[in-house]
């Protein structure tokens, strides 16, 4: 028994050491497989070259690259080098790169053709560097790619046709570069696309009709581009759309496009998109929209029930025209009584002259000025007001990113130059607008500190970041694509841009900061693009205490007026202008010069509403207005831009309502109320000549050559009146195109009197002193 035993203790040894060689033996073939899974020659010198090309510094590219595995991780979680192959294909002895992976690298130099030689390529993203150049047409070879992501890097040029050859494209993520020119119409053949970005870029052109055969596209940025709308009817084809961004169009206006099918709809941004008429009553019905931004559009009308009583958690509105609704004039999530009245008048009597803010941050002394604190918190569709001294307005929500703040701080503790302001700073996704309320009028110095905070000053990834924006004051562009580090040459760096004459005319200051779009929206993460200001500074250019009040200036010009009447008057009784004849019908309608209320105006124009200004001159803007008789008139708007404006008021209704002839434009009355200074004139349809000939493509006239002939003969017709044949011999002194105006039958007027000068018979030749346009 125990030699039975012994052997069978013998033969479970044997046995076990069978079974571990087995498993050494499985081992050993398996590492000899993986080692013989090798990258084609031809990938490995793409490898290289594209190693080269961009400066990849931890490659080390071998034939065998893909059985040891590749990653690179960097200190920042934003940080991706990888690469990822495919060795299952049914030559188990070959492997392909499939996926390329270089993110926030800070690479630099042009984007390397040699990724067309990787022909497994499925996933080529370089989201984040500093890679310039075009994209190589060689790109859209790869028949094979699924993603190609290059957003936030420095591409320019056009984008090339081919690259409408990848079929198989998903994702195209080209936001945050420079490229210019159209879409290509060949991008149509890309019909698997599910997400397509191009926020930021300066692509031109109309957005294409062919985008309607993107039919499974989930995701459509196109934000701040140069590109015209309308949006084209054929995007109600896209009823996949998870997210549809689209702002700042060029162009004419358009009705709100029909998305009445998208009912996938989560996220909606129509924002500047020069969009009239009513919101659709359907979009509070798309069950799954959580965000709509419409701001800065034309929409009128009632904002429908269903939008009002819908489940959505951001609705943005703001500066349209609807006729019943806090939106339109700010966007209040707690309603303030004068917060709704345009222009945010003053309760009480204007009694400021000055102001100071800190903004985002806490009160402090800067540069002996009390700086008042700004630390509201809330963020998109906001509206605070700190008393009636000041109030600021915030719109947007910030893409990706719900929790992201609206307060700045220095994020990377840099070194600040410059007042303590500098450290912090106020900043928004879209809009903000700071209001300086209760202001006397008057000129005023506007400064604005800006300084960079957000990025670092290294060359890493979140030094990368553009910041770019827009300012507007009193409504006028000062500042035009912005960007605080470019200006000041670096971050942490206090810098002031300053603004001399500001005008005050009514109670309210409005500085406006805007994002068009561009610049990064991911660096270093997804809640730090927008406008950004640090402090605002405002000082009087008036003496305080000696300046010369609103009922005085209205004064002077009425009694300029009654005065100029008056000597009109006598000159006319004494013979000197023509005679004693009461038959005189030229010197009877300047006495009865037809006058209107201030009220009756507002209601004609629509309370001076944009959409029906049709021009601008040196004396102001003019507008377009019904009065309830059904008669169309313009309305000519003393500016407060314009030095000589009480004069050259005066002077128009002295020598154009002395005047009547068919060549000459009609004056129907005055109105002088308030600050108002008015001057109401027949409606002309077709503008000025200027803008005939000279204005935007879709302003510009056909005018043939007998139509030229009869506007030049109508402008002699009118100037041989003037000069020979009325009672009144009068030199123009500002004939231009701007001011001969057209009809609807296209009849030449002669307007804008405010240069003219009587001419003295005994006078043997005009003058030559300059006057008028340079």
């Amino acid at each position: 028994m125990e030699c039975i035993c012994g052997k069978e203790t013998g033969w479970k040894k044997i046995s076990s050491l069978l079974v571990v060689v087995s498993l050494l033996s499985s081992c050993f073939t398996d590492f000899r497989s993986v080692d013989a899974q090798l990258l084609p020659q031809e990938e490995v010198q793409a490898l290289e070259a594209i190693s080269a090309k961009l400066q990849i510094q931890h490659w080390n590219i071998t034939r065998s690259f893909c059985s040891s595995g590749f990653q690179y991780v960097g200190s920042d979680s934003a940080v991706v080098s990888n690469i990822t192959c495919d060795c299952t294909s049914a030559n188990a002895t070959v492997c392909h790169v499939t996926n390329i992976q270089l993110k926030a690298l800070n690479l630099r130099g042009t984007l390397p053709a040699e990724f067309a030689n990787l022909t497994f390529l499925k996933e080529m993203s370089l989201l984040g560097n500093r890679i310039n150049g075009s994209i190589p047409r060689e790109i859209g070879d790869i028949a094979t790619l699924e993603e190609l992501v290059l957003e936030d890097n420095l591409l320019g040029g056009p984008l090339p046709q081919n690259l409408g050859s990848l079929t198989h494209l998903r994702r195209l993520l080209l936001s945050a570069n420079n490229f210019t020119g159209p879409i290509p119409e060949e991008f149509s053949k890309l019909r698997n696309l599910t997400d397509f970005r191009i926020d930021g870029s300066t692509l031109s052109g109309k957005i294409p009709d062919m985008i309607g055969n993107w039919t499974k596209i989930e995701r459509l940025d196109m934000q701040g581009t140069s590109m015209s709308g309308p949006i084209p009817s054929t995007i109600s084809e896209l009823i996949n759309l998870e997210e549809l961004r689209i702002s700042d169009l060029n162009g004419s206006d358009m009705t709100f496009p029909y998305l009445q099918n998208m009912t996938k709809l989560e996220t909606l941004v129509l924002r500047n998109c020069l969009i009239t008429g009513p919101i659709p009553d359907y979009i509070g019905d798309l069950t799954k929209l959580k965000y709509l931004d419409l701001s800065f559009n034309n929409l009128s009308g009632q904002i429908p029930d269903s939008l009002q009583s819908s489940d959505l958690d951001i609705i943005d509105v703001s500066y349209n025209n609807f006729t019943e609704s806090s939106a339109s004039g700010c966007q209040a999530s707690r309603v303030i009584e004068w917060c709704v009245k345009k222009d945010l008048p003053c309760s009480a009597s204007p009694k400021y002259h000055s102001l100071y803010i800190n903004c985002g941050g806490s009160e402090i002394t800067a540069e002996g000025n009390e700086y008042e604190e700004d630390l509201a918190r809330e963020g998109p569709s906001y509206f605070f007001a700190s008393s009636q001294r000041w109030a600021y307005s915030s719109t947007g929500f910030f893409m990706s990113n719900g929790d992201a703040s609206y307060l700045a701080n220095n994020s990377f503790s840099l070194n600040m130059t410059g007042a303590e302001y500098y450290k912090t700073a106020r900043l928004a996704p879209n809009s903000l607008k700071y209001y300086g309320l209760c202001l006397r009028k008057g000129s005023y110095k506007v400064r604005l500190h800006f300084a960079e905070i957000m990025y670092s000053d290294d060359q890493t990834y979140s030094s990368l970041g553009r910041r770019i924006f827009d300012v507007s004051i009193q409504g006028k562009e000062v500042l035009k694509d912005f960007n605080i580090k470019e200006v000041a040459k670096g971050v942490g760096i206090g810098i002031t841009r300053e603004f001399d004459d500001i005008l005050v005319n009514g109670s309210t200051l409005e500085i406006h900061l805007y994002w068009r779009g561009k610049g990064t929206t991911a660096i270093p993460d997804r809640g730090v693009y927008g406008p950004l200001i640090s402090a605002i500074t405002v000082t009087p250019n008036f003496d305080v205490s000696t300046g010369l009040s609103a009922g005085a200036i209205v004064g002077i010009v009425a009694a300029s007026f009654v005065l100029l009447v008056l000597i009109l008057v006598v000159l006319w009784m004494k013979g000197c202008l023509g005679g004693k004849d009461l038959e005189n019908k030229e010197l009877r309608a300047l006495l009865q010069t037809g006058y209107f209320t201030l009220r009756q105006i507002k209601a004609a124009t629509n309370n001076f509403d944009s959409a029906n200004k049709i021009g601008e001159g040196g004396f102001g803007p003019v507008y377009k207005g019904v009065l309830p008789d059904g008669s169309v008139i313009a309305v000519k708007q003393l500016s407060s831009k314009s030095k000589q404006g009480n004069r050259e008021f005066v002077n128009e209704i002295g020598m154009i309502s002395a005047l009547q002839h068919p060549h000459l434009v009609k004056l129907y009355g005055c109105c002088i109320e308030g600050n108002q200074l008015l001057l109401i004139y027949e409606y002309m349809e077709n503008n000025s000549l200027a803008r005939a000939l000279f204005g935007r493509e879709e302003q510009l006239l056909n005018l043939d050559w007998p139509t030229r002939k009869k506007i030049c003969v109508g402008i002699a017709r009118g100037l041989a009146y003037l000069h020979e044949e009325s009672r009144l011999k009068i030199v123009h002194r500002d004939i231009k195109a701007t001011n001969v105006l057209l009809d609807k039958d296209l009849n030449a007027k002669i307007s804008d009197f405010g240069l003219a000068k009587l001419d003295e018979e005994e006078n043997t030749h005009i003058s030559t002193r300059i006057a008028g346009t340079m």
